[in-house]
């Protein structure tokens, strides 16, 4: 093998690994830690995100599945990532001031190892900043397995008209089966909850799946760590048991996240009792609900059709174009 060739593979592989070569790098990496919260929130507030992946909770959660990094650039606070073998990313900065200079950097710091930049989860308005800084230097295309589908909070609740008959359905299906209890998650039913992750994942034989095993790390991960990432989160129990769980965040003044929602798969109605309880116990303060992407996947992107978004926030990829 080209021994130029195999210097680039093994920079592509620690991209993100903070090796120590004994070289001082251009910039620095850090891992992200439960103290960071409060950094990363007060970079998240400068401005109305309504991109999910733009939260502490979901970066924290899923940063062992995704080897996710923070570097701090000209006051901007940049996030590096990259998921098993496919290639490294960034998101867009996040800060004020003149992103041009953050994003050239970026472009550099790839470059030296081997990889041409690729920013993800960029919405339009995203792409419009980056051209108004440095014109012409991606391409973009957008993902529609990373969309995120957002629902009025109203509509979740109430579940009125002819398009929500299915759901009342087997609403009233699990009422005439069960007596059941609507609880807000608080730090003494956290190991309820850790129970009912587990049974599902002994019913869905997690540990055939590489990602359900990564779901549930970031499960666990977001349960255990629940009173410093300051979530909101339901339970409903049947006879003492936890046979659903949900949590979530608010991440802008009209929309909440949904960043968990698990329930019983023998239990008829329950994934759509937990949605409606938690949607009506903890967020009708909110116009809009934001229940994530469905990640390309048949099953849940039926689902989350079945509640009829009133919009999607697409996401695009940009990637370096070749003359760079």
């Amino acid at each position: 093998m080209d021994k130029i060739y195999k210097r680039m593979l093994i920079e592509n592989t620690n991209i993100l690994n903070n090796d120590d070569t004994g070289e001082k790098e251009m910039i620095q990496l850090y891992d992200i830690t439960i103290d960071k919260k409060e950094l990363f929130d007060k970079y998240f507030s400068m401005k109305e995100y309504e991109v999910s992946d733009l939260t502490f909770t979901n970066l924290f959660i899923w940063r062992k599945s995704y080897r996710v990094k923070y570097a701090l650039i000209n006051d901007f606070l940049c996030i590096l990532a990259r998921y098993k073998d496919n290639e490294p990313f960034a998101l867009m900065p996040i800060g004020t001031g003149d992103i041009g200079p953050v994003i050239e950097t970026l472009i550099e710091f790839f470059k030296e190892r081997g990889t041409p930049l690729i920013l993800k989860s960029l919405t339009k308005d995203m792409i419009r900043e980056i051209e108004s800084r440095i014109p012409g230097k991606f391409s973009y295309k957008p993902d529609r397995n990373t969309f995120d589908y957002v629902y009025l909070s109203s509509d979740l609740i109430k579940l009125e008209g002819k398009k929500y008959h299915a759901k009342r359905n087997h609403i009233n299906k699990f009422l005439s089966l069960y007596e059941y209890t609507y609880h807000p998650l608080t730090a003494d039913l956290i190991d309820d909850c850790i129970e009912a992750a587990e049974n599902w994942c002994k019913k869905k034989n997690c540990q055939e799946s590489e990602s359900l095993e990564d779901e549930k790390t970031a499960i666990l991960e977001a349960l255990r760590n629940f009173e410093a990432l300051k979530f909101k989160g339901g339970i409903i129990k049947i006879k003492d048991k936890t046979v659903a769980f949900t949590l979530g965040e608010q991440m802008t003044k009209d929309m909440a996240v949904i960043h968990v929602e698990k329930a019983d798969p023998d239990i008829p109605g329950s994934y759509a009792v937990i949605n409606q309880q938690f949607c009506e116990k903890e967020w009708s303060n909110v116009k809009y609900i934001n229940r994530e992407e469905d990640l390309g996947i048949p099953g849940l992107r039926k689902a989350k059709k079945s509640y009829h978004p009133v919009r999607m926030v697409e996401k695009h990829v940009a990637v370096l174009k070749d003359k760079e």
